[in-house]
């Protein structure tokens, strides 16, 4: 039995997860899901204090507090950031980092830094006040790149907004991507998704890591937990 902990992408929250999993637990497998402060299912904990190092925080605070060891950290989107975050203090619990159409993690750089800068740029613009904290609101329905209209209708009613300094706050890694970690990169294809296409591309190019193409979109979690539970259940252990 392995253990599965698995960390949502921006505006979203441990929901996401229900689909992929239902299908880890079938196989046996111990699974967490966990929100991130001041979204999703946390969302009324928005505050201006929350950046990365907060997510960071109450993500190994979580580890430490259910002594989770071994285990199988899966970062969909913005989640892998954590996820890498993570890896990087507190390797020895982690068995295997899996990321789901994320980025690879620099130190020194923010997301907003990372991403294609017309995108960022776009993106600055969107920038609202909820609460008293600055967000970046979700985006509309039809960019979930999510084929199945009522799923996506579904998934979008359940988003919120999400915190901007976890976008604009450059990370702190002491050691490279994965911490020595064994790494697999699920990659969406179909279609790429603009923020991480040019990602597919790098990590291919980086032998230390398993990079695995399922043909879905960048929601694949939700449109296609089929695909990401089989490749989530072949990672070498």
């Amino acid at each position: 039995m392995a253990t599965f902990v698995c960390l949502p992408g921006a505006w979203m929250g441990a929901w996401t997860w229900k689909f992929v999993v239902e299908r880890l637990v079938t196989a046996g497998h111990d699974t967490h899901t966990l929100p991130f402060r001041g979204v999703g299912e946390r969302a009324a904990e928005l505050s201006p204090d929350i950046d990365n190092d907060v997510l960071l925080a109450d993500t190994i605070g979580y580890l430490e507090k259910e002594d989770l060891r071994d285990i199988v950290l899966v970062g969909h989107s913005f989640g892998s950031l954590i996820a890498t975050l993570v890896t990087d203090r507190v390797p020895g619990r982690i068995a295997h980092l899996a990321i789901i159409d994320g980025g690879i993690a620099t130190d020194g750089q923010s997301i907003f830094g990372r991403i294609p800068a017309a995108i960022a740029a776009k993106r600055k613009t969107m920038v609202k006040v909820v609460n008293g904290t600055e967000v970046l609101p979700f985006a509309p329905v039809g960019s979930l790149i999510i084929d199945d209209p009522e799923l996506a209708a579904w998934t979008h009613r359940q988003l919120t907004p999400h915190p901007v300094a976890c976008y604009t706050k450059p990370i702190r890694l002491f050691h490279p991507a994965g911490n020595g970690r064994p790494m697999t990169y699920i990659a969406c294809t179909k279609p790429r998704y603009p923020v991480s296409a040019g990602t597919h591309e790098k990590v291919q190019a980086m032998s230390h890591i398993r990079y695995r193409p399922i043909e879905a979109g960048h929601n694949c979690i939700l449109s296609a937990p089929d695909l990401v539970a089989r490749e989530l259940l072949e990672i070498p252990l």
